[in-house]
């Protein structure tokens, strides 16, 4: 345990960027526990949390901009959520880029979505900075918040206990959530065949 424990102090902040990249939320949220835990320090967990969001959201939109004929961008086109996404942008392209992370299921297409919309590329870097701190920000502190409740509900129990105790939780929160997203995407799947299904 004391290896797991050196391995996050030295590597840490370098898997909460990455992290941040591929996943997500969980990521942030097991590290903000990590930095109550004196494991990680909370600002810089912050610092690489934010920096990880603003990296993978900028080059997603550089894909959209300028390599929409991609075979990866195609597939987040062709996704029942496009169109809604693209109609939003149109709608209220500032507000939407401010919101677009907190809302579910919109992490990855919409990015790709602004930069088909040729929205201006400054204003876009302007508010995505502006969103991620608040979003790395938000998470986490969820996660330092997650580690005060387990604090208070495993009292004087090893701390190598207490982050396995953690790690077993967020595991679970890792795939509720990606069952969540599985069932979001048949959902929007489904009703699109629906949409499409002539009524008889």
């Amino acid at each position: 345990m004391s290896a797991i424990h050196a391995f996050l102090v030295q590597y840490g902040l370098i898997v909460v960027y990455l992290g941040v990249i591929i996943e997500g939320e969980s990521v942030v949220v097991a590290a903000g526990f990590l930095a109550h835990q004196h494991v990680m320090n909370p600002y810089y967990v912050f610092l690489a949390a934010f920096a990880g969001s603003v990296t993978g959201d900028q080059v997603l939109f550089f894909i959209g901009r300028h390599f929409a004929g991609s075979r990866f961008a195609k597939r987040q086109m062709a996704r029942p959520l496009f169109a809604k996404v693209l109609d939003q942008i149109q709608r209220n392209q500032v507000l939407f880029i401010l919101s677009f992370r907190f809302i579910y299921g919109m992490r990855t297409i919409s990015p790709i979505a602004i930069g088909i919309a040729r929205v201006n590329p400054l204003l876009y870097a302007a508010l995505n900075l502006t969103s991620a701190a608040a979003w790395a920000a938000i998470m986490t502190t969820v996660g330092y918040l997650f580690g005060q409740t387990l604090e208070r509900f495993s009292g004087r129990l090893h701390q190598d206990h207490k982050l396995i105790i953690a790690g077993l939780l967020l595991v679970g929160l890792a795939v509720a959530i990606a069952l969540a997203r599985g069932w979001y995407a048949h959902r929007q799947a489904r009703t699109l065949s629906d949409a499409k299904t002539p009524s008889a």
